[in-house]
């Protein structure tokens, strides 16, 4: 497997879009670069890529499908922002809670000191394997000052994730601020609002943040940059700025698509672009690259060729709470309060009530710049301020008489007033 093609899944599988075919463009990257810094990788580390891919591609079918279900817009999705967090998170899970998000990371069969240096190495390697692009990756970890987490749960992911830990108030407004800033300061600004409010019951939450910011190898020409038209799968056509360029690429195509590889820099990353052939559909695309050993076959039949390339300029700016998708994908338990188990995490039982994704990708005539920032809450099942309920039934009521072990209701009444 092509390492440079697979460390950065979440600009890879992001790409999906079409695209169509002018003079080669001028590159700042003419000058000698470094060659790519290879990231050496054990049996069961290579394993754990082919799992990300897995992973990555499951999770884009998932969005993809509850996309176009709905709006049908155009969306990105961070794979990497999302697994970091939640294994972030995985670390302070037990039991089934655990066994079920190490499943839906694709990473069962391996223990947990395999796991989290895996990530260790993932994120290290990453942020030096390029120097002319710009890669920044940081975690976080907010918690409840009022509230015990354990220790080792914190220094696992200090140790492995290099991740930072802030005791909070979370009734104080100013704790949302500081983690809105720190989502600013570690994605150059690109997103700068994640978070409305803080539970002040929360237990804690989770943050990974994820900055790119690459320069195409083979730069478009702006002068060939022109106006043509997009045809969308709805039938409707749309002027847009269509770049284009004529070079050597790694190209491959089959009876459903056709990929090529747009390189960054010294092409350590690179973006992939898969585009439905005539009467084909993205569904397709999406469908087979869930198949077992497609994205490795269209992956390793990448060959230098000839291409005439037009690539329209696009920006998106797309959110969206995965905890339906994760719940598909097997992750269920670990929202459900009472069942979740979060013990090496705290003593109080703790399930986490959401998962936030906020994304950002602008591909122009010099390159990409994309952000992703995850967030994952934590919430306490038990802890609960004090408080009284009053019932004063001085007004007209309705009754229910019932089977308890089954919940069969024998009768049903209202009283609408006292004879």
């Amino acid at each position: 497997m092509n390492l440079k093609i697979t460390t950065l899944i979440f600009v890879t599988i992001a790409a999906i879009l079409s695209s169509a075919s002018c003079e080669k463009g001028n590159s700042d990257l003419d000058k000698e670069l470094p060659d790519p810094i290879k990231i050496e990788l054990r049996g069961s580390e290579a394993e754990m890529v082919k799992s990300d891919q897995q992973f990555a591609i499951e999770f884009f079918a998932n969005v993809f499908n509850e996309e176009a279900a709905e709006l049908d817009k155009n969306f990105m999705i961070s794979p990497l922002s999302l697994s970091m967090a939640l294994a972030m998170t995985w670390n302070g899970a037990d039991g089934e809670t655990k066994a079920v998000m190490q499943k839906v990371l694709k990473l069962d069969g391996y223990t947990d000191q395999e796991v989290n240096e895996y990530y260790e190495k993932l994120r290290e390697a990453l942020l030096k394997t390029d120097p002319s692009t710009k890669l920044a990756i940081a975690n976080s970890i907010w918690t409840n000052k009022n509230i015990k987490i354990k220790d080792d749960f914190i220094r696992l992911n200090n140790e492995y994730f290099n991740s930072t830990v802030e005791s909070v108030d979370f009734s104080d407004a100013n704790s949302v601020k500081l983690m809105n800033k720190w989502a600013a300061d570690n994605t150059n600004n690109l997103i700068t609002h994640v978070l409305d409010k803080t539970n002040p019951n929360a237990l804690m939450y989770l943050m990974n943040a994820l900055y790119f910011k690459g320069i195409w190898t083979s730069e478009f020409n702006s002068r060939n940059t022109s106006s043509k038209p997009f045809y969308s799968e709805d039938g409707q056509t749309k002027n847009v700025d269509m770049m284009h360029q004529k070079s050597s690429f790694n190209y491959n195509e089959n009876q459903t698509m056709q990929i090529v590889e747009l390189p960054y820099g010294n092409q350590a990353f690179s973006m992939i672009v898969l585009l439905p052939k005539e009467g084909n559909k993205l569904a397709d695309v999406t469908q087979e690259l869930q198949n077992s050993n497609s994205w490795g076959n269209l992956v390793s039949g990448l060959r230098s060729t000839q291409v005439d390339l037009y690539l329209p300029k696009f920006k998106t700016e797309y959110s969206r709470v995965l905890n339906d998708v994760l719940e598909k994908m097997g992750m269920g338990i670990a929202f459900e309060p009472g069942a979740a188990d979060f013990s090496r995490m705290t003593d109080a039982d703790a399930f986490i009530s959401f998962v936030e994704q906020f994304t950002y990708i602008n591909t122009d005539e010099v390159g990409t710049e994309a952000a992703a920032v995850t967030v994952v809450g934590i919430e306490l099942t038990s802890y609960q301020p004090d408080r009284t309920a009053t019932f004063n039934a001085n007004r007209p009521f309705i009754y229910i008489i019932r089977e308890n072990s089954t919940g069969s209701i024998l009768f049903m009444g209202a009283v609408k007033y006292i004879e």
